[in-house]
């Protein structure tokens, strides 16, 4: 008979075939049998099964159970425990997901902007840790009146960013690439995605120059 053993304080994997249990005497008392989805049979006590009904384990669904030794003073006993399998999983997935770092974040706004910018979309505004701010150009020259009869001020000179460069290089490279192929009627487009890709090439490139 195919059963299933549970070692002392090591979690195993279970599948039931069948939510519903049937309780039979066993060496050490009553004891719940259990098929599982591989053909084995499990037999746990019964407050395991109470375990298993309060998680609203059903059929077909993987989770954990774990036999574990207990020690109180002198006294020794063993404590069963459920754990959902489909729960781990799901954190794991959740935290991969929100697992964007900044520097993704900053690029993927500013590609996102600047194809926006393309279509002639004004984009939603954001804010950036590498955000540059913008300042308003006097466009009518030197010493020019703002049509009130003063003289507009110019705004501070803000270096430009790493990442302002590196985007500014792919947006370009792109573009001019995008040209070539047009004139050799090669159609060739590169999506957020692929710009995103080259703007952290160059990136890695100015950081591994600096370091030289």
């Amino acid at each position: 008979m195919n059963l299933v053993r549970f070692e002392m304080n090591v979690p195993t994997e279970v599948t039931l075939q069948s939510s519903q249990g049937v309780s039979v005497e066993g060496r050490y008392g009553p004891r719940m049998m259990f098929t599982l989805e591989d053909g084995r049979l499990m037999y746990v006590p019964p407050i395991v099964a109470s375990k298993i009904e309060a998680a609203g384990i059903i059929a077909g669904e993987r989770f954990q159970l774990c036999k574990a030794a207990v020690k109180t003073g002198q006294k020794r006993s063993v404590e069963w425990s459920l754990r959902r399998t489909n729960d781990e999983q799901h954190e794991t997935e959740s935290m991969h997901a929100g697992a964007e770092t900044q520097l993704e974040h900053d690029l993927r706004l500013s590609v996102e902007m600047a194809n926006a910018n393309r279509m002639g979309i004004e984009p939603a505004k954001c804010t950036c840790i590498d955000e540059v701010p913008t300042f308003a150009h006097n466009n009518h020259g030197p010493g020019a009146s703002n049509g009130n009869g003063s003289t507009p001020t110019s705004g501070p000179s803000v270096p430009i960013t790493k990442l302002e460069h590196a985007l500014k290089t792919a947006i370009s490279a792109a573009h001019n690439a995008e040209k070539f192929g047009s004139e050799l009627g090669y159609v060739v487009r590169f999506d957020a995605d692929a710009i995103k890709s080259m703007a952290i090439t160059v990136l890695i490139n100015m950081s591994d120059r600096t370091a030289r």
